[in-house]
C-alpha cells in the first residue's frame, strides 16, 4: 500500500527535513514533492511504502 504524508518547513528547514525523510522511511520512501505556497512556507509531500495490515478473524 502507498501512503502520502505532508510536513510544512521554511526554506531553511528544508535539508533538515528531507534528511529526517530518508532516515526515517529508508528504502520504503518512493518520492518526496516540494512545493512553495505564497507566503513562502513550502509543503513536503512524502510519499512511501507501507505492507497491508494482516486482519486475522
Amino acid at each position: 500500500m502507498e501512503l502520502t504524508v505532508r510536513r510544512k518547513a521554511f526554506l531553511e528547514e528544508l535539508p533538515d527535513v528531507v534528511r529526517e525523510v530518508v532516515e526515517e522511511y529508508g528504502t520504503d520512501l518512493k518520492g518526496i514533492e516540494i512545493k512553495e505556497d505564497e507566503k513562502g512556507c513550502y509543503t513536503v509531500m512524502i510519499t512511501y511504502e507501507r505492507e497491508s495490515p494482516v486482519i486475522l478473524s
